[in-house]
């Protein structure tokens, strides 16, 4: 991708939202704090007074190989990291609803300082029961990851995530390319029902996630026979409107039973495009260290 697509085409409160950062990194006037989305955080300033640290959703793109393809993550104040990479990214400025061939899950930790993130972690392969073939499937590869991250000045998204992961894999280093911008949100997680179009256990069978009032996830798929029970809680560390979610993935069968075991991540909800208003559920999930063989899913809810 381009970010140039989002600078082309706003929604009007990430606009909104852009204005409001660069008046505040700037002096200008009012007393109060800047409106800004839930799902966006700045902490410190530089010396020029810019923000260091612009944490929340961003989506773009990941390019590997000269291959364009998918990209969507999310970035806690903490520097928890989760990147979600899919099939081909058409430059089309809304999320991929479709499940791909296969697809892989970055999930790191980093230090974030003066507009510079750096850190590591481990890819894993998703898809797996259907894609046995994914390089990324039966291990956890080691990575790098580098990226600068500034404000966008006048643009849809409020800030640009431009750098790269290198992938470790045991055929040699493989070099991501990431160009991502940082969305708004839609608020804070509600109670709901949400048909899940994206992971892997939903294959064969239409499958509703429901959260409860007391922070309870479940959802059974005839599909997989996989059965899941977790919580949702709100992160401490933010920003707002970001999420903790842990889950017991059982009774998965067949190809399906490498994702039975326990899984935690980060949930959030987002529009599905830079111009829309809707709600839809995403989840970021990983089997804990040690809990072989290792699995990763990410949800899409609507």
């Amino acid at each position: 991708m381009s970010s140039s697509f989002f600078r082309m085409h706003a929604r009007s409160p990430l606009l909104a939202l852009t204005i409001a950062a660069l008046g505040s990194a700037c002096g200008g006037g009012g007393g109060g704090p800047s409106p800004v989305a839930a799902t966006t955080s700045t902490t410190g300033t530089t010396a020029s007074g810019t923000p260091q640290i612009v944490t929340g959703h961003y989506v773009g793109a990941v390019t590997i190989a000269d291959v364009t393809y998918f990209g969507d993550a999310v970035v806690t104040e903490d520097g928890a990291i989760r990147l979600y990479v899919g099939g081909t990214y058409d430059d089309g400025g809304e999320l991929q609803v479709y499940r791909p061939k296969s697809s892989e899950q970055f999930v790191g930790t980093l230090k974030m300082q003066d507009g510079q993130w750096s850190g590591s972690g481990v890819v894993i392969g998703q898809e797996c029961a259907s894609d046995p073939a994914n390089p990324f499937c039966g291990q956890s590869v080691p990575a790098n990851f580098s990226a600068n991250v500034s404000l966008a000045s006048g643009e849809a998204v409020s800030a640009n995530l431009e750098g790269s992961i290198e992938v470790l894999t045991p055929g040699g280093a493989q070099s991501w390319s990431l160009d991502l911008g940082l969305w708004g949100d839609d608020g804070p997680l509600a109670p709901a029902q949400y048909q899940e179009m994206l992971a892997e256990f939903a294959t064969g069978s239409n499958v509703l996630v429901s959260l409860d009032a007391d922070g309870r996830l479940f959802f059974q798929s005839a599909g997989s026979g996989c059965v899941g029970n977790g919580t949702w809680a709100a992160h401490s560390a933010g920003p707002a409107d970001i999420y903790d979610v842990t889950l017991q993935v059982e009774s998965c069968t067949g190809a399906y039973a490498y994702l039975n075991g326990t899984y935690d991540g980060l949930a959030l909800t987002t529009p599905s495009s830079v111009w829309d208003y809707d709600a839809m559920l995403r989840v970021w999930l990983s089997k804990g260290v040690g809990d072989a063989p290792p699995a990763a899913l990410t949800m899409l809810g609507e």
